[in-house]
């Protein structure tokens, strides 16, 4: 009976340093996708900041005709396409990015 409750506590204390080195790789594991995560949300919301520059930077190439800032978005590969307004207002610039959309 003595070496049965020996065997016993030796399987339990490996058991316990097992568990304290998965639950240490579990942890590290965890910081590396909440850092992957935190970047994909960081990523998503610079995608619309960079959407909207995009747009405000077409508007005002139409609306003034500024050539030098057509030329900058198209060396950015952004086509502007512009759809004349019903009544005689002013046009509407589509920026094309050229990216595929996911």
């Amino acid at each position: 009976m003595y070496w049965v409750s020996v065997v016993l506590g030796a399987v339990t204390v490996v058991l316990v340093i097992v568990n304290f080195f998965l639950l240490s790789n579990n942890q590290s594991i965890q910081a590396q996708v909440n850092q992957r995560q935190q970047f994909i949300n960081q990523s998503a919301q610079l995608s619309r900041v960079s959407d909207f520059l995009i747009r405000a930077l077409a508007t005002e190439a139409v609306s003034k005709n500024d050539d030098k800032v057509r030329d900058m978005l198209s060396q950015q590969g952004i086509t502007l396409n512009v759809t004349p307004a019903p009544n005689g207002s002013a046009a509407t610039p589509a920026a094309n990015s050229g990216k595929k959309q996911p």
